[in-house]
Protein backbone atom coordinates (compact mmCIF):
# COMPACT_ATOMS: atom_id res chain seq x y z
CA UNK A 1 0.00 0.00 0.00
CA UNK A 2 1.36 3.41 -1.01
CA UNK A 3 0.48 6.46 1.10
CA UNK A 4 0.11 9.74 -0.78
CA UNK A 5 0.55 13.19 0.77
CA UNK A 6 -1.32 16.00 -0.98
CA UNK A 7 -2.16 19.64 -0.49
CA UNK A 8 -5.81 20.61 -0.67
CA UNK A 9 -5.25 22.18 -4.11
CA UNK A 10 -3.76 18.99 -5.59
CA UNK A 11 -6.22 16.42 -4.28
CA UNK A 12 -7.42 14.09 -7.05
CA UNK A 13 -11.06 14.53 -7.97
CA UNK A 14 -11.77 10.96 -6.85
CA UNK A 15 -10.61 11.79 -3.31
CA UNK A 16 -12.59 15.05 -3.29
CA UNK A 17 -15.69 13.16 -4.35
CA UNK A 18 -15.14 10.53 -1.65
CA UNK A 19 -15.02 13.24 1.00
CA UNK A 20 -18.21 14.86 -0.27
CA UNK A 21 -20.06 11.59 -0.85
CA UNK A 22 -19.04 9.74 2.30
CA UNK A 23 -21.50 8.85 5.02
CA UNK A 24 -19.32 10.71 7.56
CA UNK A 25 -21.47 13.78 7.01
CA UNK A 26 -21.28 17.54 6.61
CA UNK A 27 -18.36 18.08 8.99
CA UNK A 28 -16.12 15.75 7.01
CA UNK A 29 -16.99 17.07 3.57
CA UNK A 30 -14.38 18.57 1.27
CA UNK A 31 -16.25 21.90 1.32
CA UNK A 32 -16.12 22.00 5.15
CA UNK A 33 -12.34 21.49 5.09
CA UNK A 34 -11.86 24.11 2.35
CA UNK A 35 -13.65 26.75 4.44
CA UNK A 36 -11.67 25.69 7.52
CA UNK A 37 -8.37 25.96 5.64
CA UNK A 38 -9.19 29.29 4.01
CA UNK A 39 -10.43 31.00 7.17
CA UNK A 40 -8.50 29.29 10.00
CA UNK A 41 -5.25 27.61 8.97
CA UNK A 42 -4.13 29.98 6.19
CA UNK A 43 -4.31 33.11 8.38
CA UNK A 44 -2.13 31.23 10.90
CA UNK A 45 0.25 29.93 8.20
CA UNK A 46 -0.36 26.36 9.32
CA UNK A 47 0.93 23.52 7.16
CA UNK A 48 -1.99 21.34 6.06
CA UNK A 49 -2.13 18.14 4.06
CA UNK A 50 -4.34 15.16 3.24
CA UNK A 51 -2.92 11.65 3.52
CA UNK A 52 -4.65 8.90 1.55
CA UNK A 53 -3.76 5.47 0.25
CA UNK A 54 -3.51 4.56 -3.42
CA UNK A 55 -6.80 2.64 -3.44
CA UNK A 56 -8.54 5.57 -5.12
CA UNK A 57 -11.83 3.67 -5.45
CA UNK A 58 -12.10 3.31 -1.68
CA UNK A 59 -9.24 5.13 0.03
CA UNK A 60 -8.49 5.74 3.68
CA UNK A 61 -8.28 9.55 4.03
CA UNK A 62 -6.76 11.53 6.90
CA UNK A 63 -6.73 15.39 6.83
CA UNK A 64 -4.10 16.82 9.20
CA UNK A 65 -1.99 19.85 10.05
CA UNK A 66 1.48 20.16 11.54
CA UNK A 67 2.41 22.15 14.66
CA UNK A 68 5.21 22.55 17.15
CA UNK A 69 3.87 22.72 20.70
CA UNK A 70 6.23 23.01 23.69
CA UNK A 71 9.07 21.62 21.54
CA UNK A 72 6.91 18.63 20.49
CA UNK A 73 6.43 18.09 16.76
CA UNK A 74 2.73 17.28 16.57
CA UNK A 75 0.57 15.98 13.74
CA UNK A 76 -2.96 17.19 14.52
CA UNK A 77 -6.33 16.45 13.03
CA UNK A 78 -7.59 19.26 10.80
CA UNK A 79 -9.89 20.49 13.58
CA UNK A 80 -10.26 23.03 16.37
CA UNK A 81 -13.10 24.31 18.60
CA UNK A 82 -15.26 24.88 15.50
CA UNK A 83 -15.18 21.15 14.76
CA UNK A 84 -17.92 19.11 16.48
CA UNK A 85 -16.67 15.79 15.12
CA UNK A 86 -13.79 14.27 13.17
CA UNK A 87 -13.37 10.94 11.47
CA UNK A 88 -11.04 8.82 9.41
CA UNK A 89 -12.63 8.05 6.09
CA UNK A 90 -12.61 4.37 5.25
CA UNK A 91 -15.14 2.10 3.58
CA UNK A 92 -16.50 -0.08 6.35
CA UNK A 93 -18.01 -2.50 3.85
CA UNK A 94 -14.82 -3.07 1.83
CA UNK A 95 -12.01 -2.52 4.35
CA UNK A 96 -11.15 -4.95 7.09
CA UNK A 97 -9.17 -3.94 10.16
CA UNK A 98 -5.89 -5.03 8.58
CA UNK A 99 -6.34 -2.59 5.71
CA UNK A 100 -6.82 0.40 8.03
CA UNK A 101 -3.93 -0.77 10.22
CA UNK A 102 -1.76 -1.05 7.10
CA UNK A 103 -2.63 2.56 6.27
CA UNK A 104 -1.22 3.70 9.63
CA UNK A 105 1.84 1.50 9.22
CA UNK A 106 2.50 3.20 5.89
CA UNK A 107 1.66 6.61 7.33
CA UNK A 108 4.26 6.18 10.07
CA UNK A 109 6.92 5.73 7.39
CA UNK A 110 5.59 8.54 5.21
CA UNK A 111 5.39 11.21 7.90
CA UNK A 112 8.23 13.67 8.39
CA UNK A 113 9.94 13.77 11.79
CA UNK A 114 7.18 13.81 14.39
CA UNK A 115 6.79 13.06 18.09
CA UNK A 116 3.03 12.76 18.59
CA UNK A 117 -0.30 12.69 16.78
CA UNK A 118 -3.37 14.31 18.31
CA UNK A 119 -6.60 13.37 16.57
CA UNK A 120 -9.99 14.68 17.81
CA UNK A 121 -12.98 14.63 18.32
CA UNK A 122 -14.23 11.16 17.37
CA UNK A 123 -17.43 9.35 18.14
CA UNK A 124 -16.58 7.12 21.09
CA UNK A 125 -16.97 3.95 19.00
CA UNK A 126 -14.57 5.24 16.37
CA UNK A 127 -11.93 6.20 18.94
CA UNK A 128 -12.05 2.61 20.19
CA UNK A 129 -11.80 1.27 16.63
CA UNK A 130 -8.83 3.55 15.95
CA UNK A 131 -7.02 2.35 19.07
CA UNK A 132 -7.34 -1.22 17.76
CA UNK A 133 -5.91 -0.28 14.36
CA UNK A 134 -3.03 1.64 15.88
CA UNK A 135 -2.19 -1.34 18.08
CA UNK A 136 -2.10 -3.57 15.00
CA UNK A 137 0.17 -1.00 13.34
CA UNK A 138 2.52 -1.02 16.34
CA UNK A 139 1.83 2.59 17.26
CA UNK A 140 1.31 3.25 21.02
CA UNK A 141 -1.80 5.33 21.68
CA UNK A 142 -4.21 6.42 24.42
CA UNK A 143 -7.67 7.95 24.25
CA UNK A 144 -9.00 10.98 26.12
CA UNK A 145 -12.39 12.59 26.72
CA UNK A 146 -13.20 15.73 24.69
CA UNK A 147 -16.80 16.75 25.46
CA UNK A 148 -20.37 15.57 25.86
CA UNK A 149 -22.84 15.82 23.00
CA UNK A 150 -26.59 16.21 23.60
CA UNK A 151 -29.02 15.28 20.83
CA UNK A 152 -32.67 14.55 20.14
CA UNK A 153 -34.11 11.54 18.35
CA UNK A 154 -37.22 12.91 16.66
CA UNK A 155 -38.62 9.41 16.10
CA UNK A 156 -41.07 10.58 13.42
CA UNK A 157 -42.91 12.96 15.75
CA UNK A 158 -44.42 16.28 14.72
CA UNK A 159 -43.25 19.40 16.52
CA UNK A 160 -46.52 19.46 18.45
CA UNK A 161 -45.87 15.92 19.71
CA UNK A 162 -42.26 16.73 20.55
CA UNK A 163 -43.22 19.93 22.38
CA UNK A 164 -45.77 18.02 24.46
CA UNK A 165 -42.96 15.78 25.71
CA UNK A 166 -40.96 18.67 27.19
CA UNK A 167 -40.98 19.55 30.87
CA UNK A 168 -43.90 21.60 32.15
CA UNK A 169 -41.52 24.33 33.25
CA UNK A 170 -40.00 24.74 29.79
CA UNK A 171 -43.38 24.60 28.05
CA UNK A 172 -44.78 27.26 30.36
CA UNK A 173 -41.72 29.47 29.85
CA UNK A 174 -41.92 29.17 26.06
CA UNK A 175 -45.67 29.89 25.97
CA UNK A 176 -45.44 32.85 28.35
CA UNK A 177 -42.38 34.45 26.73
CA UNK A 178 -43.66 33.88 23.19
CA UNK A 179 -46.95 35.62 24.04
CA UNK A 180 -45.20 38.59 25.66
CA UNK A 181 -42.71 38.90 22.80
CA UNK A 182 -45.53 38.87 20.26
CA UNK A 183 -47.15 41.82 22.03
CA UNK A 184 -44.05 44.04 21.62
CA UNK A 185 -44.07 46.58 18.79
CA UNK A 186 -42.09 45.37 15.80
CA UNK A 187 -41.34 41.91 17.24
CA UNK A 188 -40.79 39.17 14.68
CA UNK A 189 -38.75 36.05 13.97
CA UNK A 190 -37.22 35.28 10.58
CA UNK A 191 -35.64 32.04 9.41
CA UNK A 192 -33.27 32.66 6.53
CA UNK A 193 -32.64 29.76 4.16
CA UNK A 194 -31.84 31.35 0.80
CA UNK A 195 -28.86 33.10 -0.74
CA UNK A 196 -31.10 36.05 -1.61
CA UNK A 197 -31.48 36.96 2.08
CA UNK A 198 -28.04 35.81 3.24
CA UNK A 199 -26.24 39.17 3.29
CA UNK A 200 -28.91 40.75 5.50
CA UNK A 201 -29.00 37.68 7.73
CA UNK A 202 -25.22 37.60 8.18
CA UNK A 203 -25.18 41.30 9.04
CA UNK A 204 -27.89 40.71 11.66
CA UNK A 205 -25.97 37.75 13.10
CA UNK A 206 -22.78 39.79 13.35
CA UNK A 207 -24.62 42.66 15.05
CA UNK A 208 -26.12 40.32 17.66
CA UNK A 209 -22.84 38.50 18.24
CA UNK A 210 -20.97 41.75 18.87
CA UNK A 211 -23.61 42.75 21.44
CA UNK A 212 -23.58 39.37 23.19
CA UNK A 213 -21.57 37.93 26.07
CA UNK A 214 -19.37 35.95 23.70
CA UNK A 215 -15.69 36.67 23.15
CA UNK A 216 -14.63 38.09 19.82
CA UNK A 217 -14.24 35.48 17.09
CA UNK A 218 -10.53 34.65 16.69
CA UNK A 219 -11.16 33.80 13.02
CA UNK A 220 -13.78 36.33 11.90
CA UNK A 221 -14.15 34.95 8.37
CA UNK A 222 -15.02 31.42 9.48
CA UNK A 223 -18.72 31.94 10.27
CA UNK A 224 -19.51 33.96 7.12
CA UNK A 225 -17.75 31.26 5.11
CA UNK A 226 -19.71 28.53 6.87
CA UNK A 227 -23.04 30.28 6.28
CA UNK A 228 -22.21 30.70 2.58
CA UNK A 229 -21.29 27.03 2.38
CA UNK A 230 -24.47 25.95 4.16
CA UNK A 231 -26.75 28.06 1.96
CA UNK A 232 -25.03 26.68 -1.17
CA UNK A 233 -26.15 23.15 -0.22
CA UNK A 234 -29.61 24.29 0.94
CA UNK A 235 -28.64 23.59 4.54
CA UNK A 236 -28.66 27.01 6.23
CA UNK A 237 -31.31 27.76 8.83
CA UNK A 238 -30.32 31.17 10.19
CA UNK A 239 -32.84 32.34 12.76
CA UNK A 240 -33.01 36.01 13.76
CA UNK A 241 -35.33 37.62 16.32
CA UNK A 242 -36.03 41.33 15.80
CA UNK A 243 -37.52 44.21 17.71
CA UNK A 244 -38.28 46.72 15.01
CA UNK A 245 -35.16 46.93 12.86
CA UNK A 246 -32.86 45.74 15.64
CA UNK A 247 -31.82 42.07 15.72
CA UNK A 248 -31.66 40.91 19.35
CA UNK A 249 -30.98 37.17 18.99
CA UNK A 250 -29.54 34.96 16.27
CA UNK A 251 -28.86 31.26 15.82
CA UNK A 252 -27.05 29.38 13.06
CA UNK A 253 -28.44 25.89 12.42
CA UNK A 254 -27.31 23.62 9.60
CA UNK A 255 -29.52 20.90 8.11
CA UNK A 256 -27.61 17.99 6.58
CA UNK A 257 -27.37 14.21 6.98
CA UNK A 258 -31.07 14.09 8.06
CA UNK A 259 -29.93 16.11 11.07
CA UNK A 260 -30.36 19.69 12.28
CA UNK A 261 -27.04 20.81 13.75
CA UNK A 262 -27.29 23.72 16.21
CA UNK A 263 -23.96 25.36 15.48
CA UNK A 264 -23.95 28.85 16.99
CA UNK A 265 -26.25 31.02 19.07
CA UNK A 266 -26.11 34.48 20.61
CA UNK A 267 -28.38 37.16 22.02
CA UNK A 268 -28.05 40.85 22.83
CA UNK A 269 -27.65 41.10 26.61
CA UNK A 270 -29.50 44.41 26.69
CA UNK A 271 -32.68 42.50 25.72
CA UNK A 272 -32.07 39.40 27.83
CA UNK A 273 -35.38 39.79 29.68
CA UNK A 274 -37.33 38.91 26.51
CA UNK A 275 -35.82 35.39 26.29
CA UNK A 276 -35.56 35.82 22.52
CA UNK A 277 -33.07 32.96 22.37
CA UNK A 278 -35.59 30.53 23.83
CA UNK A 279 -38.27 31.76 21.43
CA UNK A 280 -35.86 31.42 18.52
CA UNK A 281 -34.91 27.87 19.50
CA UNK A 282 -38.60 26.95 19.60
CA UNK A 283 -39.30 28.41 16.14
CA UNK A 284 -36.25 26.75 14.58
CA UNK A 285 -37.09 23.44 16.23
CA UNK A 286 -40.58 23.62 14.75
CA UNK A 287 -39.15 24.43 11.31
CA UNK A 288 -36.58 21.61 11.17
CA UNK A 289 -39.04 19.01 12.53
CA UNK A 290 -42.15 19.92 10.55
CA UNK A 291 -40.63 21.39 7.36
CA UNK A 292 -37.22 19.73 7.00
CA UNK A 293 -38.44 16.45 8.54
CA UNK A 294 -35.07 15.82 10.22
CA UNK A 295 -34.53 12.61 12.17
CA UNK A 296 -32.09 14.09 14.69
CA UNK A 297 -31.46 17.49 16.26
CA UNK A 298 -27.88 17.81 17.51
CA UNK A 299 -26.62 20.41 20.02
CA UNK A 300 -23.02 19.51 19.13
CA UNK A 301 -20.30 20.46 21.65
CA UNK A 302 -20.70 20.66 25.40
CA UNK A 303 -22.69 19.68 28.48
CA UNK A 304 -24.38 23.05 29.02
CA UNK A 305 -27.29 22.58 31.42
CA UNK A 306 -29.92 24.16 29.12
CA UNK A 307 -29.31 21.51 26.45
CA UNK A 308 -30.84 18.82 28.63
CA UNK A 309 -34.16 20.72 28.53
CA UNK A 310 -34.44 20.33 24.75
CA UNK A 311 -32.58 17.10 23.99
CA UNK A 312 -33.27 13.49 24.94
CA UNK A 313 -29.92 11.72 24.82
CA UNK A 314 -26.20 12.22 25.48
CA UNK A 315 -23.10 10.70 23.92
CA UNK A 316 -19.40 11.48 24.15
CA UNK A 317 -16.66 12.63 21.83
CA UNK A 318 -13.14 11.37 22.42
CA UNK A 319 -9.65 12.05 21.12
CA UNK A 320 -6.62 9.84 20.53
CA UNK A 321 -2.95 10.57 21.22
CA UNK A 322 -0.45 8.54 19.18
CA UNK A 323 3.23 8.45 20.17
CA UNK A 324 6.36 8.02 18.07
CA UNK A 325 8.56 6.01 20.41
CA UNK A 326 11.48 6.21 18.00
CA UNK A 327 12.08 9.83 19.09
CA UNK A 328 13.24 10.96 22.54
CA UNK A 329 10.45 13.51 22.87
CA UNK A 330 7.87 10.98 21.74
CA UNK A 331 9.08 8.48 24.36
CA UNK A 332 9.02 11.07 27.13
CA UNK A 333 5.49 12.19 26.21
CA UNK A 334 4.33 8.57 26.05
CA UNK A 335 5.78 7.84 29.49
CA UNK A 336 4.07 10.92 30.96
CA UNK A 337 0.68 10.04 29.48
CA UNK A 338 0.88 6.41 30.60
CA UNK A 339 1.85 7.54 34.10
CA UNK A 340 -1.27 9.72 34.23
CA UNK A 341 -3.38 6.86 32.88
CA UNK A 342 -2.22 4.35 35.50
CA UNK A 343 -2.37 6.94 38.29
CA UNK A 344 -6.01 7.61 37.43
CA UNK A 345 -6.77 3.89 37.47
CA UNK A 346 -5.07 3.55 40.87
CA UNK A 347 -7.08 6.48 42.26
CA UNK A 348 -10.30 4.97 40.92
CA UNK A 349 -9.50 1.69 42.69
CA UNK A 350 -8.69 3.50 45.96
CA UNK A 351 -11.88 5.58 45.82
CA UNK A 352 -13.96 2.47 45.11
CA UNK A 353 -12.32 0.61 47.99
CA UNK A 354 -12.96 3.54 50.32
CA UNK A 355 -16.61 3.72 49.21
CA UNK A 356 -17.11 -0.02 49.70
CA UNK A 357 -15.76 0.16 53.27
CA UNK A 358 -18.09 3.00 54.20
Amino acid sequence: MAIVKSSVDNLPLAVVNKLDDSDKGFFYSFKWFVNFIETVTKPMNEEVCFFYDDDIESPVILPVMFKVEHSLRVVKSLTNYYSPIYSILYNEANHDKQHTAAFFTGLKKQLPAWDMMELRPFAFEESDFLLEQLKLAGMPAVSFFCFGNWYLDVNGRSFKEYFASLSSQLKNTVSRKTKKFGQLDGSRVEIITSEQDLAEGMAAYQQVYQSSWKVEEPFPEFMPGLMKLAVSVDGLRLGVAYLGDKPIAAQVWIVADKTAYIFKLAYDEEYKQHSAGTILTTKLMEYVIDVDKVEVVDYLCGDDAYKKDWMSRRRERWGVLVFNTSTVRGCIKYAKEMSKFYMKRLLDVLVKASTDKS
